[in-house]
C-alpha cells in the first residue's frame, strides 16, 4: 500500500522501518511542526522518503498536497494536532491511529503518565480509526502490556515503543490483505486525560503513600520529576519505594521519620514512603540523608498566617509614615 505517514519520536521512527521492509511505499513523512527528537527525520532521511513539516496540518493547501499523493492510507503515531474532516478524506482509505492506551479508557494525552499515576496493571495498545472525535473511532488492533509494580515512567515507555512496530506493520496488514474486523468503542465507558502542565509535579504529603509512590514513578526520567520542597530548596523526586504492608498512623505529612540504607522514610497522609534518589536545588543525584524531624513540603496553614502577619505589620508601618512609603490614603 501506499502509505503517509504523520509522527514522531522513537515509536513512529521504528515502526517507519518494517512498514518500508515490508513492501509498501512511504508516500510521504509527515514531522510534528516542532519534534520532540531528530529520530523520525533520520529513519525519513536513511529511506530517502519525503518529509513535510506544516505549522497547521489542516491548513486547505496541505490537505491538497496530501491529496495530491493519491495515498492509500494515512497512520497517525504520536501526531500532535488533531485531524480534521477534511484530511481525514484525503487518503483512500481514511487514517488509522496508534494510541498508548486501552481505549475507550484512557484517550487523550500523557496517558502513559496517567495510567502509572492510577496504579494500572496493564496499559493498551490501540490502533483505532480516526473519526471527528479524539481517539473515539472503532478500534482496529488492540493488544495489553504489563506494568510492573516499580515500572517507572521510562520503563514502560521502552517497552511501548519495543511492542509499537508489531502492532503498526499487523494493523495495516490486516487493512492490506481485508482481514479487518473493526470493533465500535463503548463511549459510555470511555475516559479522557488532559496533557499534564507545568505545577503538576508538586507533591502534596498528605495524599496517601500509594498516591504519592504511583506519582513519582509516572513523571520520573524522562518526565520532569516530582517536586517538593526542604526549607526554601526545590527537591526533584526521582526515585521512592512503598510497600503496602507498612503500617498506618497519623503523623505530620512530609516529615521524615525514618533512615535507612535506601534513603529516608517520609511521612504521608496514611503511612510512609521511601525516598530513594533526590536533586536538590539543581545539585547532584543523591540518596537522601536529611535527619529525622526534617520536613518537606509547605505547610499552608502556617504561611498564610505568617502572610497575614507580614501584611499587617506593612500597613502598620505606612499607616505610622505614610509620606516614606509614598501613600495618599490608608489601606482598606
Amino acid at each position: 500500500m501506499r502509505i503517509v505517514i504523520f509522527g514522531d519520536g522513537l515509536w513512529a521512527a521504528n515502526s517507519l522501518l518494517p512498514l518500508a521492509h515490508s513492501g509498501h511505499e512511504i508516500a510521504a513523512v509527515v514531522l510534528r511542526h516542532i519534534p520532540s527528537d531528530s529520530s523520525l527525520e533520520q529513519a525519513a532521511r536513511n529511506l530517502n522518503v519525503r518529509i513535510l513539516q506544516p505549522a497547521n496540518v489542516n491548513a486547505p493547501a496541505f490537505v491538497e498536497e496530501i491529496k495530491s499523493m493519491t495515498a492509500d492510507l494515512g497512520i497517525s503515531i504520536s501526531c500532535n494536532q488533531i485531524l480534521r474532516q477534511p484530511l481525514l478524506t484525503s487518503t483512500r482509505r481514511g487514517f488509522i491511529n496508534f494510541h498508548a492506551g486501552k481505549l475507550p479508557n484512557y484517550r487523550g494525552r500523557n496517558v502513559i503518565n496517567w495510567a502509572l499515576i492510577n496504579g494500572e496493571s496493564e496499559i493498551g495498545l490501540t490502533a483505532h480509526k480516526v473519526d471527528t472525535g479524539i481517539d473515539t473511532g472503532d478500534i482496529v488492533l488492540q493488544r495489553t502490556l504489563p506494568i510492573n509494580w516499580n515500572d517507572t515512567y521510562g520503563d514502560l515507555l521502552q517497552r511501548i515503543v519495543e511492542h509499537f512496530p508489531a502492532l503498526v506493520n499487523d494493523a495495516v496488514s490486516s487493512i492490506e490483505n481485508g482481514n479487518l474486523v473493526t470493533q465500535p468503542q463503548r463511549h459510555h465507558r470511555g475516559t479522557y486525560f488532559c496533557g499534564r502542565a507545568d505545577g503538576d509535579e508538586w507533591l502534596d504529603w498528605s495524599d496517601s503513600s500509594l498516591n504519592l509512590f504511583n506519582k513519582v514513578r509516572a513523571i520520573s526520567r524522562p518526565g520532569p520529576g516530582a517536586r517538593t520542597l526542604l526549607g526554601d530548596k526545590e527537591v526533584i523526586v526521582w526515585k521512592a519505594a512503598y510497600d503496602p504492608w507498612w503500617p498506618t498512623y497519623i503523623a505530620t505529612p512530609g516529615q521524615v521519620v525514618g533512615r535507612c540504607d535506601d534513603g529516608v522514610f517520609v511521612k504521608t497522609g496514611n503511612s510512609t514512603i521511601v525516598l530513594k534518589e533526590v536533586q536538590v536545588a539543581n545539585g547532584p543525584c543523591e540518596k537522601p540523608t536529611w535527619p529525622i524531624g526534617a520536613r518537606l513540603g509547605v505547610n499552608l496553614l502556617s504561611l498564610v498566617h505568617s502572610l497575614r502577619n507580614r501584611v499587617q505589620e506593612l500597613e502598620n508601618q505606612i499607616s505610622s509614615d505614610p509620606k516614606s512609603y509614598g501613600a495618599t490614603s490608608s489601606l482598606h
